[in-house]
């Protein structure tokens, strides 16, 4: 999971204009159908986080919230998104992998995009302090 998310991060950081394509731009019609170019090279980088959590799910369940602590909408999103990747992810640890992936991807984005370089003129220990954040967030040890 970790080195995943490290390549991600070198492949945004050499590449900052596709990742500015895929990620970084509204997206607008036409982009939004299921079958651009676009939306599918978004979906490839899910799938990639996406499998990769669903199996630390399966060999070692991390902590979940309790579903009656979120508010019914987004349990009802939730609901909606697990069913939509086919229930491999029960709501509230799709609640975690979304969380994760906020936290990643809002990072990713403030570095291409050069959002931070009024702070940080390396953003390395930021990011491993993020990935630190994310594993304790999903029970690895391993960091």
């Amino acid at each position: 999971m970790l080195a995943a998310c490290r390549a991600m991060r070198a492949w945004a950081t050499a590449h900052p204009a596709e990742f500015g394509w895929i990620f970084a731009s509204p997206i607008v019609p036409p982009d939004r159908r299921p079958d651009s170019a676009r939306h599918q090279a978004a979906l490839r980088f899910e799938r990639v986080l996406l499998d990769l959590t669903v199996e630390l799910w399966r060999t070692r369940p991390f902590p979940v919230p309790d579903p009656a602590g979120l508010p019914a909408s987004l349990r009802e999103q939730l609901e909606a998104y697990s069913a939509a990747v086919g229930g491999r992810l029960p709501p509230e640890a799709a609640h975690v992998f979304l969380s994760c992936w906020i936290r990643l991807y809002g990072l990713l984005c403030m570095e291409v995009l050069h959002q931070l370089d009024f702070a940080y003129t390396d953003m390395e220990p930021v990011f491993e302090g993020c990935l630190r954040d994310l594993a304790a967030a999903l029970g690895i040890d391993d960091v």
